[in-house]
């Protein structure tokens, strides 16, 4: 039995499944190896490139040891800034919930994050899985592999496309800070005005332990108002994927 296989097309899978594997590493929840084991990875990688072989130009793959090398590197660079692009904007969820953690007074207690694996507060915590579970209730991670998958319509990074892809990169950045600030800046003032409430409070009735009832009423307005916060999630994640998707087109787009 003879197996016939286009030398061409391996190639074009090879590079396909080295950018998708870069891009799955770095995208959350696929890069914790706890989620999604290394097996899964490798798999939902070989999926991405079998999809992708069909978009990529004959022409652009190379058939030297060099130009092979070069491809290589060009398509790992390629898929993790793509990832980075996704994982800043949808860790503005996170940061938001921490944020809220700070000023609740509920991040005393060390909690290690079963996503990210770092330490992050409990509501911070809450928070990212509750983003998780939108990103993928509303089809939310299609698009970004449709838009992973559109992509291949380009040969990926080069060094004329660097200060784009840095320019894209301080974007989000600056996208990251301000949907952090506008998620969680109603509770912060909630928060803040409950302080400002209790040390009033103290002065004006110093025989009451300010000290007791400080933390069990920060706590509960915490749990109330993130109760009703959760609601602009939804909204703000899809603006998050609908970012993340743009900033494909113009990395790819070198302008």
């Amino acid at each position: 039995m003879h197996l016939n296989v286009d030398p061409q097309w391996l190639l074009a899978f090879f590079l396909a499944f080295i950018r998708g594997l870069a891009w799955l590493v770095v995208v959350p929840p696929f890069s914790n190896r706890h989620v999604v084991p290394r097996v899964a990875l490798i798999g939902i990688s070989g999926g991405l490139a079998i999809l992708a072989v069909p978009q990529i130009a004959q022409g652009r793959i190379p058939t030297d040891t060099a130009g092979l090398v070069g491809a290589i590197v060009l398509q790992i660079f390629t898929g993790a800034a793509l990832g980075l692009c996704v994982l800043v904007l949808l860790s503005a969820v996170t940061a938001a919930g921490s944020m809220i953690d700070l000023f609740g007074g509920l991040n005393l207690p060390p909690a290690v994050d079963p996503l990210s694996e770092n330490q992050t507060p409990m509501i911070g915590q809450f928070y990212e899985q509750v983003g998780m579970v939108l990103l993928f209730v509303t089809n939310g991670e299609l698009l970004l592999v449709r838009g992973f998958e559109t992509s291949f319509g380009a040969a990926g990074l080069t060094l004329s496309s660097t200060a784009t892809a840095s320019n894209v990169l301080s974007a989000d950045l600056a996208t990251f800070f301000t949907a952090t600030l506008e998620i969680a800046a109603p509770l912060i003032v909630v928060l803040f005005a409950t302080q400002i409430s209790l040390a009033m409070l103290s002065k004006a009735a110093p025989q009451i332990n300010v000290w007791i009832l400080g933390f069990p009423i920060q706590a509960m307005m915490s749990l109330l108002f993130v109760a009703i916060g959760i609601k602009v999630l939804p909204g703000y994640v899809d603006n998050l994927v609908t970012r993340a998707l743009q900033d494909t087109g113009v990395l790819l787009r070198g302008h």
